[in-house]
């Protein structure tokens, strides 16, 4: 063996002893520690979400409305809570995806299908909206929030103010406690006057 070559095997050797002890220190001092350390949360005021992403909460009561309705396939409910999640975000079609699955096991739920006929007026499938809460003012002709939404239907979807009008004014009529009478009559005062 050449004195050169010794000299390599013996720097060779140094430098594998080297890093075997500070692998060694290194296993000694973490170990007492947790092999895997938890994350560091982030800060929540500094925290950026990509745009149009569903709030962090919106998100977790989804996952964990999907799980339960997984656990309970029969149970409308879970399929209804989901259907309001989405509605409440903007997503409309995910939104009927959910209330139509909530119906099937649970029909003619006044709720649900007054929030369906809401979600296809917001995708601008007014006529369908409109099929949809007639249907539940046939078996509950004085359920008050779909005569509202009938209202916001023919008005702003159909553009019949006269139509919604009267819808409103029954509304008013059949129902004297509704909560928000002052706002409605207000209204139905301001489209009067505009000629709309």
């Amino acid at each position: 063996m050449t004195k050169e070559k010794k000299s390599t095997n013996i720097l060779f050797a140094i430098v594998v002893l080297a890093l075997a002890g500070v692998a060694l220190s290194s296993m000694y001092l973490n170990m007492n520690r947790p092999v895997i350390q938890e994350a560091a949360q982030p800060d929540s005021a500094n925290m950026r979400l990509p745009e149009n992403h569903p709030p962090i909460d919106a998100v977790n009561r989804l996952m964990e409305l999907e799980k339960l309705s997984a656990s309970d396939p029969r149970n409308a409910d879970y399929k209804t809570q989901i259907g309001n999640t989405y509605y409440d975000l903007g997503q409309y079609q995910k939104a009927i995806d959910a209330y139509e699955a909530s119906l099937k096991l649970k029909p003619h739920d006044p709720g649900v299908e007054t929030d369906l006929a809401t979600s296809y007026h917001y995708l601008g499938q007014e006529d369908k909206a409109l099929e949809l809460l007639n249907k539940v003012l046939q078996y509950r002709p004085d359920f008050p929030q779909a005569l509202f939404n009938k209202g916001i239907v023919l008005i702003d979807g159909k553009h019949d103010s006269n139509g919604g009008i009267a819808v409103w004014e029954y509304l008013l009529m059949s129902n004297p406690g509704f909560p928000q009478r002052a706002q409605l009559e207000q209204k139905i005062r301001e489209l009067r006057s505009s000629g709309k």
